[in-house]
């Protein structure tokens, strides 16, 4: 803390009025990683026309970053540590998947192509762990792109499809 303290031009004690400690400082900070990487995967989502490839181009996106970058890799797969609780219990790691796959979501029930009642804790609960499953298999020689491109056309999209008569 004192080295980020020296860093930003406060005392140590000033730092402490924002963050209760070092875990509460590293939660805002990887927070604040991820929702550069959520922009980032905007783009590349906001460039497919249909939920499905949304879904797909978006999983793929963040998992291809998370395995290139240690911040934004532990965002999406945290370890048992302290930190990873912290950013559990405090909500953040909910409110960072809510913020990328939110907008799609209200557009297709808008769309009428996704049930309006389906809980939305649980899409985004599902979705990380897919882009966490995805990432790692990537990091260990599974496929690249194409070939979970291929995958999650097979066996994701139609979970996406438009049911909703």
């Amino acid at each position: 803390m004192d080295d980020v303290a020296s860093e930003v031009g406060l005392s140590r004690p000033s730092v402490y009025r924002y963050f209760a400690d070092r875990d509460d400082l590293l939660v805002e900070l990887i927070a604040r990683h991820a929702r550069v990487l959520n922009e980032r995967a905007q783009k590349a989502i906001s460039r497919q026309s249909s939920l499905p490839d949304q879904v797909i181009e978006g999983v793929l996106n963040i998992a291809d970053n998370a395995r290139r970058d240690p911040l934004t890799r532990y965002a999406i797969d945290t370890d048992g540590s302290s930190l990873s609780q912290r950013m559990r219990t405090s909500g953040i790691s909910e409110t960072i998947r809510a913020e990328i796959w939110d907008p799609y979501l209200d557009t297709a029930i808008a769309n009428n192509e996704l049930p309006a009642g389906l809980p939305r804790s649980d899409i985004h609960l599902w979705l990380g762990n897919l882009t966490k499953m995805v990432m790692r298999g990537m990091e260990e020689g599974d496929g690249d792109l194409k070939r979970y491109r291929s995958i999650l056309r097979r066996f994701v999209a139609p979970a996406f499809a438009s049911t909703v008569p």
